[in-house]
């Protein structure tokens, strides 16, 4: 691959502020850091300025761009013009590209290559603002992700946990018959915590629902409807929550800035 411009990240609040020459070096000082602040520059000088004077930072123009990765074509790299990038994949031997919706999700993508995005459903979003972008951070590597899938025809679903660094998956269950994706992603932050009790841990949990958070906060699941199987299941979840207690915080996964979970099933 071409070489790719040079990023320099700036973080205001992490756990050693300062200005940082790599995408891994920012990523150390922001993980597990509630409400860290950071942004990528083009230069140093501009980094090393803004640092000490955040109120320096040029705010973010109306337009929402979108942002375009190049992993196989004439001159690999991130493009936020898409005829730049058209002309990067017209002719190239089998291009691989992706488009999205933010400039963090882009550069990560970039450093992780195709293999892990083939497939995928990210979706086009419109780019955050750096305020929204800092206010978010990054996913806890230490944590589990949870997610559900199901037919909206048959009603037919199932979820699954994972470890969120990884990938590796800790528990599948389903399928299940008529039910719902919110009862699915109730059950699964459920066993989440039911899981994480059992083995003494207080990683965080992610999600993606936020109804199914809410019912978890509630202790009580309120699907439209749910077949005989499906109720057993929201029963006993309930009955989980009513006597167990739990210092496990469940979070929300921002599909827009760090793409789809990645209990995600793939199914989109």
């Amino acid at each position: 691959m071409a070489k790719k411009k040079k990023k320099y990240y700036v973080v205001w609040e992490g756990h050693t502020p300062g200005v940082y020459h790599s995408w891994a070096e920012c990523q150390r000082q922001t993980s597990g850091y509630a409400n860290a602040r950071y942004r990528s520059f083009s230069s140093l000088e501009e980094a090393e300025a803004v640092f000490k004077d955040p109120g320096s930072v040029k705010p973010s123009s109306k337009r929402k761009p979108m942002y375009y990765v190049v992993w196989q074509g004439k001159t690999p790299g991130i493009y936020s013009n898409w005829d730049e990038a058209k002309a990067q994949i017209e002719g190239a031997n089998k291009p691989k590209y992706k488009a999205f919706g933010s400039r963090m999700l882009a550069e990560k993508a970039y450093e992780e290559g195709p293999d892990a995005y083939e497939g995928r459903g990210f979706k086009k979003t419109r780019d955050l603002s750096p305020e929204e972008l800092e206010k978010i951070g990054l996913p806890i590597p230490e944590s589990i992700s949870v997610d559900a899938a199901s037919n909206a025809q048959t009603g037919v679903f199932e979820y699954r946990g994972v470890i969120t660094d990884s990938a590796t998956e800790i528990f599948r269950v389903g399928p299940f018959q008529a039910g719902s994706n919110n009862i699915g992603e109730f059950l699964a932050i459920v066993h989440a915590l039911a899981y994480l009790k059992k083995n003494r841990s207080s990683l965080p949990i992610y999600s993606d629902s936020r109804i199914a958070m809410g019912w978890v906060k509630k202790g009580k699941a309120a699907p439209k409807k749910a077949g005989p199987k499906a109720r057993s299941l929201i029963q006993r979840a309930e009955k989980w929550l009513k006597d167990n207690s739990y210092d496990n915080p469940i979070w929300k996964w921002h599909t827009k800035v760090w793409g789809e979970i990645p209990a995600d099933f793939g199914r989109k």
